[in-house]
């Protein structure tokens, strides 16, 4: 079973053959290793921080990802251990995570707590990261391991949210600009404040004009998130936000061998609008007794138009021409309650609704006739799920969690998680260990698809655990860790040839391997951060690699403040060998690469902040996906002026 060729690309080419974690995440945050725990929204619906829960976790702060001062959320993600993300060539392809070794449908993405996951898409339900914007966002956490106890169907290898900006105690108003190699050009407006004594708000709106990085990628986007909360009294709390991205992209087909080896010259093209709901109500009862409800809304219209890809060395027929208009609804409502019954000891329990819609209306261009691969699908899931946690005075914290979800049209799935974190405050040191299993439902795509969809398709499954270790010195100044996980997926999606060709569940994969990190405080204005992740991924019993997951990633940073206002950060990211292939060159193992990044950020005064960032600054020539180049040095400038 492989990630790339999608379950669309799988699909097409059938048919023209028919026809360290950051448990440790001080790394990440570039904060003083002496801080307090991030708290971690995403891990549990039981408060948490990265170390009162079991699960690995990574908090990338704003102070983080400003310094860094990336082109985009996909450079933030590179950074962060156990997970490898690929683009084709620049920001015009469709970008694809890898967690731990896993698909990248695997992974249930949330933006504000709204999953965004597309199960309309070929690829399966995965999420392309290209169409967010960084303007707005205020952190990013990443939880690796399985936590559909947690959020059910998607979440089989771990989730990722990104927390967009709230309001603040002033009123404040933002201007940015900046320009980059290639033609790129980035604008955005940020207001934020409160309204009266009891409410706040934030607005960003931002454009973002990729330029031409590699032949043939262009990304034109536009994005405006919004925040509004409201406190009306000392026990209740109200929160709404909402997010319209509007994307326009080109691109070289997946699969074709892009720029270097594409033998059909046109461009494929990408249209996307997506708009995000999500409100929230919380209510203490007491100190002990607190409910919550939410709701979310999920719209995504997707226009794709693809020349398709033309014979090579992997299949003597090649893609045909293509076209999809694409329409997904997800709607969702939720209500739980969380008790304190004694001191350390804390349960939730709580029931939700969802309902997915999911239209396309595509073809396929056999010999300049259409043949049509429309669906029409709807979907409802109930789920129940009950979580504790209990602390000891001694630094032990044993968790527990378990979810039924009841889809139409499947059998019941049950997720169990259990977890224990022992932190041994004499020695400054933490134990923790998990275990948990966890589902995805078959892509509506994969069900629907009326020349190669199995509305026969079971569920994908997981097993995973993880044991890990982090050790402080020097009164939190060095921090070190290392987790070894083992993760077994069963039921995977994979394509069948036939005749006729279609879409069965017949793969287990294994995906072994451990997450080492370090961060080093030298002195106030110097840190040091790195980190390191093997990964040995096996499809069972059948003698070929899965592609797109190099075995080896490790990273380095230094962040360095030579006097106040100013930050330079440099960081290096090494990327081990990859299998990946194409229709026009067939197997191809690609090259590892070590990549040198360099950023500068300059408060000129409290109001006035200007930033300037190399990507590649030694030109390093290399390809995450077979055909497509890498950009090459990257220069971009940026400035930001408060009022």
């Amino acid at each position: 079973m492989n990630s790339r060729p999608t379950l669309g690309a799988q699909v097409a080419t059938a048919l023209g053959t028919a026809a360290l974690t950051a448990f440790t995440p001080v790394a990440i945050a570039e904060g003083s290793a002496s801080m307090q725990a991030p708290v971690v929204v995403s891990a549990s619906r039981l408060p948490s921080t990265t170390e009162s829960t079991s699960a690995v976790a990574s908090v990338v702060t704003r102070e983080a990802i400003a310094n860094r001062a990336p082109a985009s959320v996909i450079e933030v993600l590179r950074d962060v251990p156990g997970l490898h993300i690929d683009q084709p060539g620049g920001r015009g392809g469709v970008s694809s995570v890898y967690l731990r070794g896993a698909d990248p449908n695997f992974t249930a993405v949330l933006v504000d707590g709204v999953k965004v996951n597309d199960p309309n898409n070929s690829r399966g339900g995965s999420f392309d990261f290209t169409t967010l914007d960084l303007g707005a966002i205020e952190r990013i956490e990443v939880i690796r391991g399985p936590l559909s106890s947690v959020y059910g169907s998607d979440a089989i290898a771990g989730v990722i949210n990104i927390i967009t900006v709230r309001g603040a105690s002033r009123p404040t108003v933002a201007v940015s600009a900046g320009l980059g190699s290639d033609g790129e050009q980035r604008a955005g407006v940020q207001a934020r404040g409160p309204l009266g004594e009891t409410m706040d708000y934030a607005v960003t709106a931002s454009y973002t004009d990729s330029g031409t990085p590699t032949p043939g990628s262009e990304h034109l986007g536009r994005e405006v998130v919004a925040s509004l909360g409201a406190s009306p009294s000392s026990d209740t709390s109200l929160r709404l936000t909402t997010r319209v991205s509007v994307s326009n992209t080109t691109s070289f087909p997946d699969d074709s061998g892009g720029p270097r080896f594409a033998v059909l010259r046109s461009l494929e093209r990408r249209d996307i609008v997506e708009a995000t709901v999500g409100a929230e109500a919380e209510h203490a009862l007491s100190d002990r007794v607190q409910f919550r409800l939410t709701a979310s809304l999920l719209r995504r219209d997707e226009e794709i138009d693809s020349p398709g890809v033309a014979p090579g060395v992997r299949d003597p027929f090649g893609i045909p021409q293509s076209t999809s208009d694409d329409r997904f609804t997800r709607l969702s409502f939720g209500a739980s309650a969380l008790v304190e019954p004694l001191p350390g000891l804390q349960l939730v329990a709580g029931a939700d609704y969802q309902r997915e819609d999911g239209h396309s209306d595509a073809s396929l261009v056999f010999f300049g006739f259409p043949v049509p691969t429309s669906f029409d699908l709807d979907r409802d899931t109930i789920g129940a799920f009950a979580e504790m946690r209990y602390e000891t005075a001694f630094g032990l914290s044993a968790e527990a969690g378990v979810r039924v979800d009841d889809a139409k049209g499947f059998s019941a799935e049950v997720s169990p998680r259990l977890g224990a974190s022992w932190r041994i405050a004499a020695t400054g040191t933490r134990l923790h260990a998990s275990w948990g299993e966890g589902f995805k439902l078959p892509s509506f795509f994969a069900l629907g698809n009326p020349l190669v969809g199995n509305p026969g398709l079971r569920p994908e499954t997981s097993e995973s655990y993880d044991i890990g270790v982090d050790q402080v010195f020097l009164d939190g100044r060095v921090r070190l860790g290392a987790t070894w996980f083992h993760n077994k997926f069963f039921d995977i999606v994979d394509f069948d040839p036939g005749p006729p060709p279609r879409l069965v569940n017949r793969s287990e994969v294994r995906a072994e391997g451990f997450e080492v990190t370090a961060a080093l405080e030298l002195s106030d204005t110097l840190r040091l951060d790195g980190h390191v992740t093997r990964v040995d991924t096996d499809i069972v019993g059948v003698a070929r690699d899965l592609r797109n997951r190099p075995e080896w990633r490790a990273g380095a940073g230094a962040t360095w403040e030579p006097y106040r206002g100013l930050t330079l950060r440099a960081g290096l990211t090494h990327v081990g060998e990859v299998l990946d292939s194409s229709i026009a060159t067939g197997d191809v193992t690609l090259g590892a690469y070590t990549r040198l990044d360099l950023a500068a950020r300059w408060m000129v005064r409290d109001d006035i902040e200007v930033s300037l960032a190399v990507d590649n600054v030694l030109g390093e020539d290399y390809e995450e996906v077979v055909g497509f180049p890498s950009p090459g040095t990257q220069v971009r400038i940026a400035g930001r002026l408060r009022f």
